[in-house]
C-alpha cells in the first residue's frame, strides 16, 4: 500500500521533519489512565469478586430513593429466596448478630448533620428459620447482572438482579468464603451453582456442625458448563442459622497477574496495562467528593481486613462494598508502573448536588473535627503510602502485606468545585500538608468546564496563593472543539477570560484530569477528533504534564455516560477506538522536534495533525499523525540527516466514520435475547505496515480518517 500510486485529484503532501532541531522536554507522565467507581465499574467490574451485596448492607441505605435499594428485611439485594421441593421458612436480615465485634472508627462525625452515624457501623446477616427442610431453603446470589435495558430502571440505576447472571465457565473453579452460625442448628448447609432452570451446574460443597460461633468457611466450586449461572447456599434441617459476607472469585489463573497485585479481573486490567499509564488518579471525580455527607469517601474505612471494611452507596447511585478500594489501588497502580494520584474530598460535597454539605467551621469544635477527619486523612494518607514501619500508618501499609513505600508524589483535594467554602477548606489542607510534607504536589481544580466564570474564579486563585500546585482541568466537548483547540495551550494563548496566557515562568502547571467527546457514544469520528487535540497535548507538555480520558470503564446497560474508554460486561470487553488512540500515542520520544506544518503545495493542509519526537538515547524518531480527511494522502518525508531508519507505521483508518467498536449498549453476553453469535469483536482495530530502509527522502499513505505513528527506528 505505501509504494503504490495514489490518485492523481489526491495530489502529494509534504513533510519536513527536522532531526537536529530539538525542542521541549516531553512529559514524562503525560499519558496517564483515571479510574473513577462508575458505569459499575468496581463492584461487578474490574473486582473479581462476583456476588453482589456480599455483606447484605444493601438494606436501609440513606438518602436514594426509596425503590434503589432494598427497604423490606425479607429482600435481599442482588439474592433469591430458595425453597426446594416444598420447603418452607423465613429469612430476614437482622443486625443484632454482629461479624466484626467492633469496628474501628476512624472518624468522630458531624454530630449536627442529619444522619445517624451509628448507621454507618450497623451489620447485617441473614437469619435463617427453616420450619420445612424439603431439598432445600436458603438464599442465592445471582451476581451482577444488568436489566433487558437500563430504561427499564428508569431513574434507578442500581439493579436488584434476579436472574442467574455468575458468568462462570467450564472446567474453571471458583474460591467460595462465606461466614456462618448456627443456633443450635444439627443440620448442614450446602452450597452449589445452577442455571436458570435449575440444573446443578458445580459440585456440591457441604458444611456440616455450625457453629454456635461466626465461623469462616471455604471451598471451591468447579463449574461444569460455561452458562450464567446463580449460587444457591440451603440449609437441610429444621432449625435456625445466620449467613455473612459471602465471596467468589475465579482461581488465580483468571486473575491479573494470578492474584498477586489483588483480587482483579485480567482482562480489564490486560487492557490498561497495554495503554503504558504512567500515573493513575483514583477513585473518583465525583465520588470522591460524594453526593451529600453519608456518601463521602473516607479512606480509612477501606482497608483492614475486606469484611471490617465499610461500604457505602456511592455519588453514582449503587453500592460500593470496598472489597477493592485505596489499598488495592496502590497496588494497582503500582503494578502497572502508573504514579499513584488519589483524591480526597475536603469537606465540600459534589457541586452538581448542590453542595449538599459543606463541614462546619464556625466554632472550635467545628475547626477542630474538621482537622481531625479531612486534614489528617490527607496527612495520615501520605504516612500510609510513604511513612516507615514504625509509623502508625506505614506500619498499616506493612501489616497488610505491603512494607516498602508506595512513593506518593500527588495529591488531589476536590473536583471540579468552586466558591468561597472550598477555597477556604482547601486553604487548610495545603497549608497542612506543605507544613509537614513541603515536596507533594497538590492538585487543584479549575472547575468543571474549560472556560467561564468559574474557571477564571478558580484561577485567580490559584495565581494568588497556589501557584505550585497542578490545575485539574475537565471538559466534554464535540468533535469542532477539540479540532479547533490545537493551540489552547501554546506560550502565547489566552487562558480563559482574564488575558492572562498559560506562562511557564510560573510553577503552575495544567492537569487535564477528564476530557472526551460526550456526544458521539465512541463513534470513530471522536477518535479523529480527540486523537488530533491530544497531539497538542504533547506538543505543550511542558504546560500540560498530565492528561487522561474519562471515564474509563463502562459495564453495558450502566452507562451514566456516553463517552468510555473500554466497554465491558460479565465475560469479556470492548476497546473503543479510542482507547486505541491513546495505546498508539502511550510511547513517543522524550524530546519534541521542531514541529513543521504538512503542506499541500504552498498551502497547510489543515486537516493533518502530526506531532514530531525522538527518543534521545535510541535516536527513534515518532511522527504521531492523524488525517481527518476521507482522502488518502501520499506524504514526501523530507530528513536533514544522512542516517539510515527502518521505517513502519501503525495506525487505525475507517472510511465509515460512525462506526462503534463496543456496538449498541444493550448487546451484552447475559442479554435474555444474546444472539447465537455473541462476540467481542472491534470492527476498527490498529495494523503494523513495514516500510523498509529509508534515509533523507521517502513517502509513505497516510491512509483516510486516519490515526497513526510513523516510527523511523536507527
Amino acid at each position: 500500500m505505501v509504494f503504490e500510486p495514489i490518485s492523481a485529484q489526491t495530489g502529494t503532501r509534504h513533510l519536513s521533519i527536522d532531526t537536529k532541531t530539538l525542542g521541549i522536554e516531553i512529559s514524562p507522565t503525560l499519558s496517564g489512565i483515571f479510574f473513577e467507581d462508575i458505569n459499575q465499574s468496581l463492584d461487578g467490574g474490574i473486582c473479581a469478586q462476583m456476588i453482589q451485596n456480599n455483606s447484605f448492607q444493601a438494606y436501609n441505605v440513606p438518602d436514594g430513593p426509596a425503590n434503589e435499594f432494598s427497604q423490606s428485611d425479607t429482600i435481599f439485594f442482588g439474592w433469591t429466596i430458595v425453597s426446594k421441593d416444598g420447603a418452607v421458612g423465613q429469612a430476614h436480615a437482622v443486625s443484632d448478630h454482629p461479624l466484626v465485634p467492633k469496628f474501628e472508627r476512624y472518624y468522630d462525625y458531624d454530630p449536627n448533620d442529619k444522619y445517624d452515624d451509628e448507621q454507618r457501623y450497623v451489620q447485617y446477616c441473614v437469619r435463617f428459620d427453616i420450619e420445612k427442610a424439603g431439598a432445600g431453603y436458603g438464599i442465592a446470589a445471582n451476581g451482577y447482572g444488568i436489566a433487558p435495558s437500563s430504561r427499564d430502571r428508569g431513574a434507578i440505576y442500581s439493579n436488584n438482579t434476579q436472574r442467574p447472571s455468575l458468568a462462570v465457565e467450564a472446567d474453571v473453579s471458583y474460591d467460595l468464603g462465606l461466614y456462618l452460625q448456627g443456633e443450635k442448628y444439627k443440620g448442614k448447609v450446602s452450597v452449589w451453582l445452577e442455571d436458570i432452570d435449575g440444573n446443578i451446574n458445580s459440585n456440591v460443597i457441604q458444611l456440616p456442625k455450625l457453629k454456635d460461633a461466626w465461623k469462616k468457611y471455604t471451598g471451591k466450586l468447579k463449574a461444569l458448563r460455561t452458562k450464567d449461572s446463580r449460587m444457591v447456599i440451603a440449609g437441610d434441617k429444621e432449625g435456625t442459622f445466620f449467613l455473612d459476607f459471602v465471596t467468589l472469585l475465579p482461581e488465580a489463573s483468571k486473575l491479573w497477574n494470578n492474584g498477586k497485585n489483588g483480587p482483579l479481573r485480567k482482562d480489564m486490567m490486560e487492557a490498561l496495562a497495554a495503554l503504558n499509564p504512567k500515573f493513575m488518579r483514583f477513585p473518583g471525580g465525583c465520588a470522591s467528593e460524594g453526593p451529600n455527607y453519608f456518601g463521602q469517601v473516607f479512606w480509612k474505612n477501606s482497608i483492614g481486613k475486606p469484611e471490617e471494611r465499610l461500604g457505602f452507596r456511592n455519588h453514582w447511585g449503587y453500592w460500593t462494598s470496598q472489597y477493592v478500594d485505596f489499598y488495592e489501588y496502590f497496588l494497582m497502580a503500582e503494578a502497572l508502573g502508573a504514579t499513584p494520584l488519589p483524591v480526597l474530598n475536603n469537606g465540600v460535597t459534589c457541586q452538581f448536588v448542590r453542595h449538599s454539605y459543606i463541614a462546619p467551621l464556625e466554632t472550635e469544635a467545628d475547626r477542630q473535627r474538621f482537622h481531625d477527619i479531612f486534614v489528617k486523612d490527607a496527612l495520615d494518607l501520605i504516612e500510609f503510602c510513604n511513612g516507615d514501619i514504625t509509623t502508625k500508618w506505614g506500619k498499616m501499609r506493612a501489616d497488610m502485606g505491603h512494607p516498602a513505600p508506595f512513593n506518593l508524589k500527588y495529591l488531589g483535594m476536590g473536583n471540579e468545585n468552586q466558591g468561597k467554602e472550598f477555597w477556604e477548606r482547601f486553604d487548610i489542607m495545603y497549608k497542612a500538608i506543605k507544613a509537614q510534607y513541603p515536596d507533594i504536589i497538590i492538585i487543584s481544580t479549575a472547575g468543571a468546564r474549560e472556560a467561564g466564570r468559574e474557571f477564571d474564579n478558580n484561577y485567580a486563585e490559584i495565581d494568588e496563593k497556589y501557584p505550585d500546585t497542578y490545575v485539574d482541568e475537565h471538559y466534554y466537548k464535540g468533535d469542532d472543539w477539540f479540532l479547533s483547540q490545537g493551540s489552547r495551550y501554546a506560550p502565547d494563548s489566552k487562558r480563559g477570560g482574564q488575558g492572562l496566557t498559560y506562562d511557564r515562568s510560573r510553577p503552575t502547571r495544567v492537569f487535564v484530569g477528564e476530557f472526551a467527546n460526550n456526544n458521539t457514544n465512541n463513534a470513530y469520528r471522536s477518535t479523529l477528533a480527540e486523537a488530533a487535540y491530544w497531539l497538542s497535548l504533547e506538543r505543550n507538555s511542558d504546560m500540560v504534564v498530565m492528561a487522561a480520558y474519562a471515564p474509563l470503564f463502562c459495564k453495558k446497560g450502566y452507562n451514566k455516560w456516553n463517552s468510555n474508554l473500554i466497554w465491558f460486561d460479565n465475560r469479556g470487553l470492548w476497546r473503543t477506538t479510542n482507547y486505541y488512540y491513546q495505546k498508539l500515542f502511550s510511547i513517543g520520544g522524550n524530546r519534541a522536534l521542531k514541529y513543521q506544518e504538512v503542506l499541500n503545495g504552498s498551502e497547510v493542509d489543515g486537516s493533518i495533525y502530526t506531532s514530531p519526537t525522538i527518543d534521545t538515547k535510541t535516536g527513534t524518531i515518532y511522527l504521531k499523525f492523524v488525517n481527518a480527511e476521507a482522502k488518502d494522502k501520499l506524504i514526501n518525508v523530507s530528513l536533514n540527516t544522512t542516517d539510515s531508519y527502518t521505517a513502519e507505521i501503525e495506525f487505525m483508518t475507517a472510511h465509515d466514520t460512525n462506526i462503534k467498536n463496543q456496538g449498541d449498549q444493550n448487546y451484552y453476553s447475559s442479554h435474555p435475547d444474546a444472539p447465537a453469535d455473541f462476540n467481542y469483536s472491534e470492527a476498527i482495530t490498529p495494523k503494523t505496515e513495514f516500510l523498509g530502509t529509508v534515509q533523507s527522502s521517502f513517502t509513505f499513505t497516510m491512509p483516510e480518517n486516519s490515526v497513526g505513528v510513523l516510527r523511523l527506528k536507527k
